[in-house]
């Protein structure tokens, strides 16, 4: 049970009300008998300057309040260190609390959750210096979060929807080069995803045999297909059986290297950069409070 924690918030996070998320979970925190320092970060930049400073300062845990960007910002600063990341899932997709078998949507039982929560080692997958919890996308799928960052409306996950439906419209396969722990391989198609996690998109299992342990990366690739089927394929990606398709191929490994001309990666939903890019499995990576 931790008794000292930082709390970082992320006051954009759940449409705007992250701020209003956070103080009742500082409040929440303190009832059940936890010191809590409340930082808030107004860009990903200043939130991941005020943890390390709070890692620095010998923070018993970092709770984040928020969804996977901020999340992601924390993944920095504690890759390596001992100190364990806590989650209160307040964002829109929240696919790294789901990984790890948090509850959503439950304010009070969330923070029960952390408080009481053992600490366990878990993997990350690395892309040089940059750590990633969920999964890397690239392809199709990164279009749509270029696409969704350029939109001022709507909000929330039917935002991301509608980036889907434009982007189809446009949309051409990729020709991308794929080598996996040594092995090339060349494969036209509409997206490649490295999952780390299973999911992304909010709940989306687009690598749904991928582990949070065991030091391997799941890759999961959707050749060639029409708009009309990758417009049908999509629903079966909340279920998994996506994988089940011939159009899908799928594999582990503990490195691979994703190149294709003009396509950005983005990793638990941030741009991280223009491919290519190597991702490698990192065992035990970081510290987590998790359910037992």
């Amino acid at each position: 049970m931790i008794s000292h924690a930082a709390l970082l918030i992320n006051p954009k996070a759940d449409r705007g009300r992250g701020l209003r998320v956070g103080v009742m979970a500082a409040r929440e925190l303190r009832r059940q008998g936890v010191t809590v320092d409340v930082l808030i970060g107004s860009s990903a930049a200043e939130s991941a300057r005020l943890a390390r400073a709070a890692v620095e300062g010998g923070c018993g845990a970092l709770v984040v309040c928020g969804g996977d960007g901020i999340v992601h910002a924390a993944l920095q600063v504690l890759a390596g260190t001992p100190v364990p990341l806590g989650i209160i899932p307040a964002g829109s997709g929240n696919d790294f609390a789901r990984a790890l078998g948090l509850p959503l949507g439950d304010l009070v039982e969330a923070v029960a959750g952390v408080v009481a929560g053992r600490s366990m080692l878990i993997d990350l997958g690395s892309i040089g210096d940059r750590w990633f919890g969920t999964v890397l996308a690239a392809g199709f799928d990164s279009r749509v979060n270029d696409r969704m960052n350029r939109m001022q409306w709507p909000r929330g996950r039917t935002r991301y929807h509608v980036a889907i439906v434009r982007e189809l419209a446009s949309f051409r396969p990729i020709p991308f080069v794929l080598e996996m722990d040594g092995v090339r391989r060349e494969i036209e198609g509409m997206l490649v995803a490295v999952g780390n996690g299973s999911t992304y998109g909010g709940g989306m299992r687009i690598c749904p045999g991928a582990a949070l342990t065991g030091g391997l990366l799941d890759v999961t690739v959707v050749t060639t297909i029409s708009r009309m089927k990758l417009a049908r394929l999509f629903p079966s990606v909340y279920s998994g059986r996506h994988v089940l398709r011939p159009e899908v191929l799928t594999f582990r490994c503990e490195t691979v290297t994703v190149s294709a001309a003009d396509v950005a990666g983005y990793a638990d939903g941030e741009f991280v950069a223009q491919l290519p890019v190597t991702c490698a499995a990192v065992r035990d990576a970081v510290w987590v409070l998790a359910p037992e």
